[in-house]
């Protein structure tokens, strides 16, 4: 009969909740994260430049690999345009941000496996007064 195994009111209020709880929509500078962004090429018009800000305590480098793998399907051959490592603020992670044009779609990327992933609006090519993306980034996570 409906109701009478003893979790099953337990079980189908845990469903409940797990499909109502909106996802987060920013993340802890402190946690393991991938930040990411992407815009067109100032440099190449048919190309897009990505941005990618990994965030963790160890295997940062390895993660970056497998994003530049996933750039790779379509692009092979893609060098980094930027490269920047710190530490983050008040915390044992560090970040590693990479900068990339690529022929692939944003679509296309498989990010499966790649932990928690945020795309950050704020992350791009800075054109006017002294600030770039560099220190963007730098103020974000070291300060």
């Amino acid at each position: 009969m409906l109701g009478e195994h003893p979790n099953y009111f337990k079980e189908k209020l845990v469903v409940l909740v797990m499909k109502y709880i909106p996802l987060r929509k920013y993340v802890l500078r402190d946690s393991r994260h991938i930040r990411w962004n992407w815009e067109r090429s100032p440099v190449e018009e048919g190309l897009i430049r990505y941005h990618f800000i990994v965030v963790n305590d160890k295997g940062r480098e390895r993660i970056m690999d497998k994003i530049l793998a996933q750039l790779q399907k379509v692009s092979p051959g893609i060098e980094s345009i930027r490269k920047l490592e710190g530490r983050v603020a008040n915390s044992k992670m560090g970040y590693l941000f990479e900068s990339f044009d690529s022929s692939l779609a944003p679509s296309v990327i498989d990010w499966k496996g790649l932990g928690t992933i945020k795309r950050d609006p704020e992350l791009y090519e800075r054109k006017k007064g002294s600030e770039n993306i560099k220190d963007y980034v730098a103020d974000f996570y070291e300060r």
